[in-house]
């Protein structure tokens, strides 16, 4: 069966995107690429890598042309308890919509892709007894 290994998403500037994707998503870049990035020497055409290789990880990978707005996939990024729209803010993240049952928020980050912002789940005493589906 197969699995997931990992995420690529495509930028203009890698690492400029590489560390928003790493701190919203809590994976740190690689020490070699984070080098090259403070260094200024990452050569044009190499992608960053976000987390390790052994598990699920994230490439942020150079592209000359990006799929228009809305693309064909997205991430749903699940918030941990304490992160909300001033965290994305700060980092580059600008609101594009937001569901009018409050299940989920969709984003674009520094370079325009989307993406979904999940609220925490609702402690056992503010459950919601409806579906929390994701319908749209």
């Amino acid at each position: 069966m197969a699995h997931l290994e990992a995420i690529t998403i495509h930028a203009h500037e890698p690492a400029r995107l590489a560390e928003f994707w790493s701190v919203l998503l809590g994976l740190p870049i690689d020490p070699a690429d984070a080098e090259a990035i403070v260094a200024g020497t990452l050569q044009p055409g190499v992608s960053v890598l976000l987390g390790d290789r052994a598990g699920l990880h994230v490439w942020v990978s150079p592209a000359d042309e990006l799929a228009p707005v809305g693309g064909r996939v997205h991430l749903d990024v699940r918030l941990d308890p304490g992160q909300d729209d001033d965290l994305l803010r700060s980092l580059g993240a600008r609101p594009a919509w937001a569901d009018p049952r409050g299940r989920w928020t969709v984003w674009t980050d520094p370079e325009g892709n989307r993406f979904c912002a999940v609220p925490p789940p609702p402690t056992r005493e503010g459950a919601d007894a409806g579906s929390r589906r994701r319908t749209g």
